[in-house]
């Protein structure tokens, strides 16, 4: 009974994982209560995820990964690699991906990417190149780098501390590596090779004309005095005097999209027009018509050397994700005009403060360099363009990189664990002002941690009710009869397909249970199983939501679902292949 419960919920949590309907930090949390509840864990046990090692381990490495990025090691490092390769894709790409997986071995492979980034997308303007030939080698670059060191990405840290939990043993820091290269090789290589062929060539939305991209969200209210009223949009004279054209009109609650020119003008009807700013500004003068604030550029109030029009994108952890701009009254609150918003590479048209953002939304902002620079340092924006940001403090560089060195030190000669030596490094990030404390908070993907902290509980609840069970008895029977060999290729197979639809954290903690019972039933070394799991759900390349890296870049390179597909489906079947061959090599049954 208690197994069929714990299949439930596992079910139920694949199921709202997969489809998005709750974020899944709060589908974590219905698992943490769900659990005690039910008494399929008990509630202190349950509670006790939040102290787990893996739980601390990931989180001091956030803070490790963030205090690196704020001294500008990777960006300046990235400069100069990425300068020897500028007027080659085929160059670029290797480069790209050859410094990201770099980065990636050693901090947070989110936050390599989230920093090489903007670094990348500025490459693509200056060369021509356009940025969805860069961006998703940018992201697979920081996925196949995360799974090389113990400390590159959290599934490794997870499967580290499970399998110690489960089966007395662990994983040194450079036990990762060889498969982790070979990953990286292959990665490379197809991508160079064959990927970048499969790849879109979509210009940036960045090079459209800046009245181009203002014209989305141009607003122009028809007052009941105004002489339009009564007349179609062709005799209003928007077309004819004013060369403005009418993408969209909203009346009351009925929105007509790409409206006919005899629709018949009504008052209060809110028009949303494309056109140059200057004619729009002419309509002000216009007795019975309203641009609607916001819609305009006004008058810039600062020293005209500081007004900018820049990209942003969201990343995981904003405060806007989920929430419009008129909720968190943006434009009061950071003293900046969005002008535009794009979705997957495409401008919204729509009136920008009643749009739902989405991680991986692009906003272009309009205002002086000083409220930019704070909302990208501050507020968890990614900033793409226009203004090349500053590293807060490059003179702590070497500082950082020598903690940091410590740390790895630390942990592979075993005079610290995993969890002691990373808390120690970020305390003394902190203490030596390579990061601030409130940085140092922030710096944290409180999602991750969340998610991480809410299905440990469901991983234990498998193993002791049976659950993880009843499933190895499933792949065995599926799978058993042609040995352990290739029942870690099916292993591998599922969890790089779960990953595709899951967080990658989630599915390390739910399929780590069952490698273990793999292992016992085949009376074999569980080394190879786990690190099946581990380099598994970190190593999906089919679509924008299997990793954090890779949804990441879908705003700023355009990208659609179907080209994850398309480029990284050949990859995943290579890498599951190669993966397959080679662990029980590197660690034997």
């Amino acid at each position: 009974m208690q197994a069929m419960l714990v299949l439930t919920i596992l079910g139920l949590a694949v199921l709202l994982f997969a489809t998005g309907w709750l974020r899944m930090d709060l589908v974590s949390l219905l698992i943490l209560v769900l659990l005690p509840l039910f008494n399929l864990v008990p509630v202190d046990e349950a509670f006790s995820a939040f102290s787990n090692p893996a739980v601390i381990t990931v989180a001091a490495m956030f803070v490790l990964s963030g205090a690196i990025a704020n001294t500008g090691v990777t960006s300046h490092v990235g400069r100069w690699i990425l300068g020897f390769a500028e007027k080659s894709e085929t160059k670029l790409i290797f480069a790209i991906m050859a410094l990201t997986a770099l980065a990636s071995a050693f901090i947070n492979n989110i936050g390599a990417a989230a920093v090489l980034l903007p670094m990348v997308t500025g490459m693509a303007k200056k060369t021509g190149i356009p940025a969805s030939r860069l961006l998703m080698p940018l992201a697979f670059g920081s996925l196949v780098g995360g799974v090389s060191t113990l400390i590159g990405t959290p599934p490794n840290i997870l499967i580290n501390a499970l399998m110690q939990q489960y089966a007395g043993q662990t994983f040194s820091m450079f036990d990762f590596t060889p498969l982790g290269l070979l990953v990286i090789v292959i990665s490379i290589a197809y991508m160079v090779l064959i990927g970048r062929h499969l790849l879109p060539s979509k210009p940036p939305a960045s090079l459209k004309k800046l009245n181009q991209m203002k014209a989305y969200i141009s607003e122009v209210l028809v007052k009941p005095d105004s002489s339009f009223v009564g007349k179609t949009i062709q005799q209003s004279t928007l077309e004819s005097d004013f060369h403005l054209k009418v993408r969209s009109l909203m009346r009351e609650d009925l929105k007509i999209t790409a409206p006919r020119r005899s629709i018949v003008l009504k008052a209060n009807d809110l028009l949303f027009v494309e056109g140059e700013p200057e004619q729009l500004l002419k309509l002000k003068k216009v007795k019975g018509l309203e641009v609607v604030p916001g819609a305009e550029k006004e008058p810039v109030k600062e020293e005209e050397d500081l007004h900018h029009v820049v990209e942003i994108s969201l990343t995981p952890t904003n405060e806007l994700v989920g929430r419009t701009l008129r909720e968190v009254n943006f434009r009061d609150t950071h003293g900046l005009n969005v002008l535009a918003i794009w979705r997957r590479g495409e401008p919204v048209v729509k009136r920008v403060d009643h749009v739902v953002l989405k991680f991986g939304d692009m906003l272009l902002v309009e205002g002086a360099e000083s409220k930019i620079h704070h909302l990208a340092d501050k507020h968890d924006f990614l900033l793409l363009g226009g203004i090349t940001p500053e590293p807060y403090l490059p003179d702590k560089a070497p500082l950082a990189l020598l903690i940091m060195l410590g740390v790895i030190v630390a942990t592979t000669s075993g005079f610290l664990p995993i969890m002691h030596s990373a808390t120690i490094g970020a305390v003394l990030m902190v203490l030596t002002h390579c990061i601030s404390l409130n940085n140092a908070y922030e710096s944290i993907n409180w999602l991750v941690i969340m998610l991480i902290a809410g299905t440990l509980p469901l991983g234990a609840a498998m193993e002791t009710s049976g659950a993880s069970d009843i499933i190895a008895n499933q792949l065995i029977a599926l799978a058993g009869p042609y040995g352990a060999w290739i029942t870690l290729g099916v292993l591998f197979l599922i969890t790089m397909l779960l990953t595709c639809i899951m967080s990658n954290a989630a599915t390390a903690v739910l399929l780590a249970p069952i490698a273990y019972d793999l292992s016992v039933r085949f009376g074999v070394s569980p080394q190879p199983f786990f690190m099946t799991v581990a380099l598994a759900s970190s190593t999906c390349f089919m679509t924008p939501v299997s990793h954090q890296s890779n949804a990441l870049v879908v705003g700023p390179g355009g990208y659609h679902f179907g080209d994850y597909l398309k480029v990284g489906t050949p990859l995943n079947l290579l890498v599951w292949i190669a993966a397959t061959l080679t662990i029980p090599l590197v660690f034997p049954f």
